[in-house]
């Protein structure tokens, strides 16, 4: 059993790309964060990308971490390679605290950090990852039209990003930052009937499909379907443009979320959870 760890995205994707395709949707994660840093590397600013396999000989588990307390990985049937990976991330990533990944795997993997860490482990949300690769019509669509994301919504679509990552407990940059890169890349969307009412995004973009994500409806604008019309219209484009598929995450503890994307077409292909680290 042998651990890698790799000095750039490049050199992880020659490695690990064909064996993460073959899962392409539930890799699409650690594929699209690998592939979105070769165009816009890690500035100074950014902690230094940490990707990781383990072979033995073939590939049994590959880890990415681009904060410093967050690490994901893929999955695993083989618990020395988990062990293996486990001590890397500890050593590298010493305040690594939340970890995620598809399940079981990552309910061993966080388990065997704990142990060696002598912390404890919290299950933070359990998920579930979908894909699309034919939007259904909704029943019913609700009045406004959708429409890219334009710089003039920017503030905006700022505060709903620090209001989505507050409701999900999980902060992922500064809003701001984000809000600007994104409506810069054409990847936000936004379903408008007077104003502004809902937004969804995409990213991880592969050969074959991206992510859905930053999907957020403001309290006062929800139960109106807009969310489902917004993501609906997205998806259908993005499927236009020549992609196979669309895919994104759901909370299991959010029914009302997981059956709006069931009724736009959306798939369940397998388990995945988000853990935290407590001392």
């Amino acid at each position: 059993m042998q651990l890698e760890t790799f000095s750039t995205p490049a050199a992880f994707l020659a490695a690990a790309e064909p064996c993460l395709l073959e899962a392409e949707v539930e890799n699409n994660l650690i594929l699209g964060i690998a592939r979105g840093l070769l165009t816009a590397p890690a500035t100074g600013r950014d902690p230094i990308p940490y990707f990781a396999l383990v072979r033995g000989p073939d590939i049994q588990v590959c880890a990415f971490s681009t904060l410093p307390d967050k690490v994901g990985i893929t999955r695993c049937t083989n618990p020395e390679a988990l062990t293996l990976l486990a001590r890397d991330v500890l050593t590298v990533r010493p305040q690594v605290r939340n970890v995620l990944g598809p399940e079981p795997t990552i309910g061993r993997f966080v388990e065997t950090m704990a142990l060696l860490r002598g912390a404890r482990v919290v299950r933070r949300m359990a998920q579930r990852i979908h894909q699309l690769r034919k939007v259904e019509p909704l029943a019913r669509v609700p009045r406004g039209r959708f429409r890219a994301a334009e710089a003039a919504d920017v503030e905006l679509i700022a505060v709903w990003i620090g209001e989505f990552m507050t409701e999900l407990a999980d902060p992922q940059g500064e809003p701001h930052e984000l809000a600007t890169s994104r409506v810069a890349a054409r990847q936000l969307c936004l379903w408008e009937d007077g104003e502004p009412v809902s937004m969804a995004g995409w990213t991880g973009r592969t050969d074959r499909g991206v992510r859905i994500g930053f999907v957020y409806t403001p309290p006062r604008f929800r139960g109106r379907g807009y969310a489902s019309a917004c993501v609906a219209a997205l998806s259908h484009d993005l499927l236009a443009s020549g992609l196979q598929y669309c895919c994104l995450y759901t909370d299991l503890a959010n029914p009302t979320s997981n059956r709006i994307y069931a009724r736009i077409g959306y798939r369940p292909v397998c388990d995945a959870a988000m853990y935290t680290l407590a001392v």
